[in-house]
């Protein structure tokens, strides 16, 4: 029986933190406070991740492991079906969006937290936070960027940086305040289906990929 609680710990702690990380920030969330909705004692924080900083990268580290593994093997796999021509921008753009969409899609999965924690990792300044960005964004960044320039050779390699970062802000704001858009259109616009979603993104981010190609690519060689 405490063998088996000791390993169902760490995972109550794990749900619990990100729930309220999710809900109330990084900073304003104590530990206290997820002990007490994991029913765990304070003691078991510092026994399996020693301190509040490592309990966070804990937490993001669950997260965004799978889904950025999930984002390149989708995107190897397009690579491979695309034989010798590059990916297309819509397949890269699908390989960019699919795996976050359809795990927010997935609550049960803990899809429902998954945006909220994207954003406040790439928005907090923690020193703590740097090696996490470098090992599970960087990575995926730079293999994206490859694909983008295989696609839109065009384009030179600070501006495909610079469309890349716009499509992560497109697909971030759509996902983060979808009750907006249903609000401002009066319900005529619904984050409802995953797939019209995709669509629609992917649509409008590949024309701004796509925009002035040639001139942009031109302008950043010089």
């Amino acid at each position: 029986m405490m063998e088996a609680k000791q390993h169902t710990t760490p995972r109550a702690i794990l749900d619990s933190a990100e729930r309220l990380f999710a809900a109330q920030g990084f900073e304003a969330t104590s530990l206290r406070a997820i002990t007490a909705h994991a029913a765990a004692n304070l003691g078991a924080v510092n026994y399996h991740f020693s301190s509040k900083d490592a309990l966070i990268l804990a937490v993001l580290k669950r997260r965004m492991q799978p889904l950025n593994q999930e984002r390149l093997a989708l995107l190897d796999r397009f690579d491979a079906e695309a034989k010798a021509k590059p990916a297309s921008i819509e397949k890269i753009l699908e390989a960019l969006f699919r795996p976050p969409l359809e795990l927010i899609a997935r609550p049960s999965k803990g899809g429902r937290y998954v945006l909220r924690l994207m954003a406040q990792c790439l928005a907090a300044q923690g020193a703590y936070l740097q090696p996490l960005v470098q090992e599970e964004f960087a990575e995926k960044n730079r293999r994206f960027h490859r694909a983008l320039r295989r696609a839109l050779p065009g384009l030179s390699n600070a501006e495909a940086h610079w469309r890349l970062h716009f499509a992560h802000g497109v697909f971030l704001h759509t996902v983060a305040h979808s009750q907006v858009l249903e609000l401002s259109s009066e319900g005529h616009c619904r984050f409802e289906n995953v797939e019209e979603a995709l669509r629609r993104m992917i649509s409008f981010c590949a024309a701004g990929l796509r925009a002035g190609t040639q001139v942009a690519g031109r302008k950043g060689r010089k």
